[in-house]
């Protein structure tokens, strides 16, 4: 990988998590997920790549590249967490309704 093509690829992958974090805002959750499946694929590329020597200009431009990653990344937790938190506790209703199904359902055989 040279570094035009590492430098395009995390420009790529910031555009990419502005896009989930809009996905994220907007609660469209099944497209913030299918979009995390992509940016894995960048992620994996970049740490695939062997290192690549930069010049002080193209490390700078990597450095502001990765603080706007890093950004929507924490914004895209903000968004997510609470309803990570929401679907979690639905579960656990979930589970413990249907362990009363199963007993009361043993306690009838």
């Amino acid at each position: 990988m040279t570094s035009n093509e590492m430098l395009s690829t995390y420009e790529s992958l910031s555009a990419l998590t502005g896009t989930m974090l809009t996905a994220a805002r907007q609660g469209e959750w099944d497209e913030l997920a299918m979009l995390e499946q992509r940016c894995r694929g960048y992620v994996g590329s970049l740490m695939d790549a062997a290192p690549v020597p930069l010049s002080a200009t193209e490390q700078r431009a990597k450095v502001a590249i990765i603080r706007t990653i890093l950004q929507h990344d924490a914004q895209i937790r903000a968004l997510t967490e609470p309803h990570m938190h929401m679907l979690q506790q639905r579960l656990g209703a979930i589970r413990t309704s249907q362990r009363s199904v199963e007993a009361y359902g043993a306690q009838r055989a």
